[in-house]
């Protein structure tokens, strides 16, 4: 089946953030009727702050979701760079605070050690992922998977099984680990959330294709279809 990408303009941040949060608790509300239980994969930042904050009010059964981040530094929850830590508190507090947290950074194990273990475990969740959410940077990254990242080739590569990736980059004070793109596409549900005239620049360049940025590889795949939500 060929993908799509549909593109959803929204007025404003607000009105995107709802319409995320709208994706994601269907998605989630479908495969809890259907199945032992559901995974939610979410992207760190600023932009899903407020997508958080609403779908933590959803009433689902979310003694039953598991939550993993996309990527993470790393870095232990309690540093203010944490991707967990923005996950514990905007989105597994109200109703979803019986969710169950999947964390990517393990104390006691050095980058280079964790992807394996990190696959294993979530190779363990039922499958596929109720829903992926992701966000995209200026230069046209996704989870950590930047332009400079010398692996890059091989963690798009869809030929490749899914997993995660070490990641180092020269614009990155910290080492990440992130899932690679097989992996973010196990999913029938993948939303892509960003905001501002640029980001939309940047998605217009991609999707037309030759732009050389790492989402084209999300955007022109063939195997998920992509919700776009963006707002100025």
């Amino acid at each position: 089946m060929a993908s799509t990408t549909e593109f959803i303009a929204c007025t404003d941040r607000a009105e995107a953030s709802r319409t995320a949060a709208d994706l994601l608790g269907g998605a989630l509300a479908t495969q809890l009727k259907t199945g032992d239980g559901a995974s939610l994969v979410v992207s760190g930042g600023s932009t899903p702050g407020e997508c958080f904050d609403l779908l933590a009010c959803r009433p689902l059964d979310w003694a039953r979701v598991t939550v993993l981040p996309s990527d993470e530094r790393w870095v232990p929850a309690s540093s203010p760079d944490s991707n967990e830590a923005l996950v514990r508190s905007r989105l597994l507090r109200a109703r979803a605070a019986a969710g169950r947290f999947l964390p990517l950074y393990r104390d006691g194990l050095t980058p280079d050690e964790a992807p394996p273990v990190v696959a294993r475990d979530i190779a363990d969740l039922p499958p596929p992922h109720a829903a992926v959410l992701l966000g995209m940077g200026a230069d046209g990254h996704f989870a950590s998977l930047f332009p400079d990242y010398d692996g890059l080739e091989g963690a798009l590569n869809l030929r490749g099984d899914p997993g995660c990736v070490t990641v180092r980059t020269a614009g990155s004070p910290h080492v990440r680990i992130s899932l690679n793109l097989p992996a973010l596409l196990f999913t029938e549900t993948l939303v892509l959330l960003f905001f501002g005239d640029d980001k939309r620049e940047v998605f217009e360049a991609a999707r037309a294709g030759g732009s050389g940025y790492p989402v084209e590889a999300l955007l022109t795949q063939t195997r998920v279809p992509v919700q776009v939500v963006w707002a100025p």
